[in-house]
């Protein structure tokens, strides 16, 4: 492994970046050969998105609840039993 220098590593990111523009840019062309009407597919996008991050924050909470729930449980079920102080004796007659 080579280590990079700072400078090294903002080129390549840069190069990075414009390739991912003109990967875009190439994309939106491609859309627009095709008649396809980018706005309404970003809208599109963006609903579908907006359901899917909606429905990971109920799986998330569930799983949360869940993961709470096991552990009451466990704590409940490793809980030393309770000890009260031994009974006195009585002395027999």
């Amino acid at each position: 492994m080579t280590n990079k220098t700072p400078e090294e590593i903002m080129r390549e990111a840069e190069a990075l970046i414009e390739q991912t523009l003109q990967s875009l840019e190439a994309t939106s062309e491609i859309y627009r050969e095709h008649g396809l009407d980018l706005e309404k597919l970003n809208a599109l996008e963006d609903k579908y998105r907006a359901e899917a991050e909606a429905l990971f924050r109920q799986d998330m909470e569930a799983l949360e609840r869940e993961v709470a729930e096991e552990a009451a449980r466990l704590s409940f079920a490793n809980a030393a039993p309770r000890t009260t102080s031994p009974r006195r004796l009585r002395n027999m007659i």
